[in-house]
Parts: structure tokens; sequence; C-alpha cells
């Protein structure tokens, strides 16, 4: 890709792979859809008071973020422009399967199920283990579509009984960031992914660890048949 090119997108090319992610060039021209209706919910969710952490970061060791405290829906939500994105994928893959987690106050969730919509296919499987936040992310999803399984708990301790083998087209790995967790979820998730099925992990540079997890592990997997990044904030690879 010429100098010009990439500096007129949004994505880093990794390695394009025989072209199998050439279809991201797309998406800058690509008609988006009407968000109003998700920058409403999603602006009235953020102006909320901030609300707990969940219990379970406590117990992450050497975190670079406070595990305290709590946490206001503008802090953890998906910007308007990579909800965008998510929305044009769904309706450029047409997976059977979104799995996201975590779905923290559901604003991510809400440009998945937009694409879910618009395509007129799919469902989304998203897991949150704050119970707190999951009264905010249930209202947020359900304004959007009813395409959605919305799991009290955690992706690691609920996949076995919620997803099928073969069936995930779309994954997007957004909870705890750090390279021993994103390791294991990935790894877990690997049996539920469809043939050419598309991974993002988001906050790969959050930290050292998690630079180091994107470009020092995952994309040098042999299974990884191509990846990019969206800005600096999410990897994405086709498996």
């Amino acid at each position: 890709m010429a100098d010009s090119e990439q500096k007129e997108s949004i994505f880093e090319f990794v390695n394009s792979g025989n072209g199998g992610l050439a279809f991201l060039n797309n998406f800058e021209g690509h008609p988006k859809g009407t968000f109003r209706e998700i920058h409403r919910q999603a602006n009235q969710t953020a102006d909320g008071e901030r609300r707990p952490l969940w219990e379970g970061y406590a117990e992450v060791k050497d975190y670079p973020r406070n595990t305290s405290g709590a946490r206001s829906a503008k802090q953890v939500s998906t910007r308007p422009r990579v909800g965008g994105f998510f929305s044009w994928l769904v309706q450029q893959r047409r997976p059977e399967t979104v799995v996201e987690f975590g779905t923290a106050f559901g604003v991510s969730g809400m440009y998945w199920l937009h694409g879910l919509e618009a395509a007129g296919h799919g469902h989304l499987m998203t897991y949150e283990p704050n119970k707190d936040w999951v009264t905010f992310a249930r209202e947020n999803l359900s304004s959007v579509s009813d395409r959605f399984t919305l799991t009290n708990g955690t992706f690691e301790e609920n996949a076995a009984t919620t997803l099928k083998e073969g069936t995930v087209g779309l994954a997007f790995i957004d909870a705890i960031h750090t390279g021993e967790f994103v390791t294991k979820q990935y790894e877990i998730m690997r049996p539920y992914l469809a043939e050419n099925a598309i991974v993002l992990f988001d906050d790969i540079h959050f930290s050292d660890d998690m630079r180091s997890c994107w470009e020092d592990d995952i994309v040098k997997r042999p299974e990884i048949k191509a990846s990019a990044q969206l800005s600096t904030r999410i990897g994405i690879a086709l498996v």
C-alpha cells in the first residue's frame, strides 16, 4: 500500500495476507447508515453517574490501571466512528454469530446490533460479569434490536454452554486487558470460530504487555491469515 493511501485510511495493514483484509479499504467511503438513535441512547447513558467496577478486577495482578472504584459509561464506551466500523463490518461479513466480551454499558453492542438488523441476519452473544452494568446494557441493546443474548457472567465460564463450535463469524475481545487474559480468551474462542472469521482485539496499545501480546503473539500465529490495526486501538485478525 502506498504512503498516500495509508494516510487516507484509519487502518494500518500489518500483514495483508493475499489480500485477505483488502475489503477494509472500502470502509471510508461506505454508507454506514444512521446512528442518531444510538448516539442519543449512548449520550444519555454517558451522562449518568459513575458505576462500580466488577469486583473481579481486584484479583488481577499487576494491572496497569486502578482496579477499584467506579467508571462512567463515557470512560468505557465505544466512540461513534469505531461503532460505525462495527456496524459496517457486520453488514460486510454477515456472520451467523457475533461474540463480544465484555458488554460494559452496551454501547458497542448497539453498533453490532445495528449491523445485524441492517443485514437482516445473525445474532449477538455478549458477556458482562458486572451485575450493575448489565442493567444499563440490556436497556441499551433492547433499544436497537432483540437479536442478542446478554449473559451476566464471564465469557470463560459461559462459552461452552452458550456457543456452538464453528458458528462465530465475528468476535470482539474487550475484557481484561492483559496478555495473559487475552491469550487465554482467544484460545477458548478458537473452536467456536467459523472459517475465515474476524477477531478484533481492543486496546492493543493499552500497555507494553498488551502491545507485545498483539505484535509478538497474536499476529505471528500460523492460523492468522491476515491482520491490520484500526488506528492504534483495535487489532483485526482474519483466522
